[in-house]
């Protein structure tokens, strides 16, 4: 089967990193765990002062309720069928959810134990939140939960998605300022009621100059980096701390293609464009302390369900023998990590997460 592998040592540079870049601006660190979505890993961040976490599920905080965790964001909007999650968890942590609809609020009239809230905040990127040209609606969901004594309000919460979007660091930035500029004014817009303003994505949290009027940032996919955010220019192919391992499953002289015990089912199918090529990863070569580039790109061009295919392997077609292990850099680490039911260290360490049994 295939393996993930976990450098470690670039985690906790990674890690390190962003805690240092939090500090320098005078922010709070509160992680995303859903790229990881392992406690042991969560418990690296400790040693850099992380006291609470994000996640994106309410079987995500289960798990990390259960691991130790005492204070945790749930940043998914809130829907009734996880209100009977909500109470237990409650009971024993500081729990905050995502709002941004008052048609939730009835739903939690009858809350046990105090539980935090942030409206959840749309500044473009058009998948969940309120828009910020529509504070109406915000200060409807503040006078609606007014009414419950369990809900206290915390602030608002904005994940600037659609950076990853962007064709270069200009319109990165174009996007962060904006976001920025939204969020300044809603601060000021509900100052009597002292909000919080929480942000949060890998590209902008990894190479922005200007927080103001962040207080907490909550990046996830940094901890692994990817192919991804390497093409972005968010991060370098060294800070990339994962890779999958596969075995070579049949090697095809006729067309030199080899083909991987490796596919959709282990890495995904979200791919990059390089080169002219969809790209679902990237060969990497191992060494005695983990892996690095060769000096010829050779990627992984096609998946189905267990196959991965290399079209065009160059030399290391006549390198590899069926059963040979090959590493290969993940276009995406948090669906590839999602799809791992635990990981290895590179020297052999189990590291189990949220799927282990």
């Amino acid at each position: 089967m295939p393996s993930l592998l976990v450098d470690q040592e670039k985690c906790l540079k990674n890690i390190e990193r962003m805690a240092r870049r939090a500090e320098q601006h005078g922010l709070s660190f509160r992680p995303h765990c859903k790229t990881h979505q392992s406690a042991e890993i969560s418990y690296w961040f400790r040693d850099f002062g992380v006291h609470s976490i994000t996640v994106s599920s309410f079987r995500m905080a289960h798990y990390f309720a259960e691991t130790g965790w005492k204070d945790i964001l749930i940043a998914f909007p809130f829907q009734p069928g996880e209100l009977e999650t909500l109470h237990v968890l409650s009971e024993n942590c500081q729990v905050s959810i995502l709002l941004d609809s008052p048609a939730a609020l009835p739903f939690l009239n009858h809350l046990g134990h105090p539980v935090g809230f942030y409206i959840d905040v749309d500044t473009g990127y058009g998948r969940t939140g309120v828009r910020t040209e529509n504070p109406e609606l915000m200060e409807q969901i503040l006078v609606k939960a007014a009414g419950n004594p369990q809900l206290q309000f915390k602030g608002f919460y904005c994940h600037a998605g659609h950076s990853y979007k962007a064709r270069n660091q200009e319109e990165r930035s174009t996007i962060h300022q904006k976001a920025l500029s939204d969020l300044e004014n809603l601060k000021k817009q509900f100052d009597r009621h002292k909000p919080r303003v929480l942000y949060g994505d890998t590209p902008n949290c990894s190479t922005q100059k200007d927080f103001r009027g962040v207080d907490e940032i909550t990046p996830g996919n940094f901890v692994f980096y990817d192919l991804i955010q390497h093409s972005l220019g968010v991060c370098s192919e060294q800070e990339i701390a994962v890779a999958l391992e596969c075995r070579v499953a049949g090697k095809y002289h006729h067309s030199r293609q080899i083909v991987i015990h490796g596919g959709a089912a282990h890495f995904s199918k979200e791919f990059l464009y390089m080169e002219g090529k969809s790209v679902y990863g990237q060969w990497v070569q191992r060494n005695e302390r983990g892996w690095t580039q060769p000096e010829r790109n050779t990627w992984l061009t096609g998946v189905s369900q267990e196959h991965g295919v290399l079209e065009d392997a160059g030399e290391l077609f006549n390198q590899v023998s069926l059963g040979d292990a090959l590493l290969f850099l993940p276009v995406h680490s948090c669906l590839t990590a999602n799809l791992a039911k635990e990981y290895s260290t590179l020297n052999g360490r189990r590291i189990t997460n949220i799927h282990s049994t």
